[in-house]
């Protein structure tokens, strides 16, 4: 809006403007208003132009930018396409790589680490027992327990409900 003061031989122009084009009489608020939004309408309209042609100008800017690419097949095209995104595809392929082999890692880390949380049972287990080897493989050898006697052999002795008398455990693989 201006600051600009309206005076009455305005506002009688514009009522008599009004009533020239419409037939109808208008009161000295609604030609206030009617002005102001008009004068409103004009600084919009301003602002808008100017919009409209900085926008333009950006348009211009961007397409002056561009640099089309015109193949002679689809093969080419389809290559072209191929070669810049191959890269990116095998940088994914490593990435998934290289997690599945740490995730790995953490699980194998993991089963060793309760193993050797356990190892204070297997140790007086292995200490106590007989080990032999055979045919490349290391045995832990167990009797069955004498069900009659009141205390049992750590390392020596088994519960066993079959009609074995001995148990073979292997400790490892095979050795070369």
């Amino acid at each position: 809006m201006s600051d600009n003061i309206i005076d009455k031989g305005f506002l009688t122009r514009l009522k008599g403007a009004y009533q020239a084009k419409y037939g109808i009489e208008m009161d000295e608020w609604s030609a206030m208003v009617l002005y102001e939004i008009s004068e409103n309408f004009e600084d919009n309209n301003k602002v808008a132009e100017n919009t409209i042609k900085e926008i333009e100008k950006a348009s211009n800017l961007i397409k002056g930018q561009l640099k089309p690419i015109h193949f002679a097949n689809e093969g080419q095209a389809y290559n072209y396409g191929f070669g810049k995104s191959i890269p990116y595809a095998i940088a994914i392929l490593a990435i998934g790589i290289i997690f599945s082999f740490i995730t790995i890692d953490i699980l194998e880390y993991r089963e060793l680490k309760s193993t050797t949380a356990n190892f204070r049972n297997y140790k007086v287990l292995i200490q106590h027992g007989v080990i032999e080897e055979q045919k490349g493989h290391l045995f832990l050898i167990l009797n069955r327990h004498n069900e009659k006697a009141d205390s049992v052999n750590v390392g020596k002795e088994f519960f066993l409900t079959k009609d074995n008398e001995t148990v073979w455990i292997p400790l490892g693989p095979k050795i070369p």
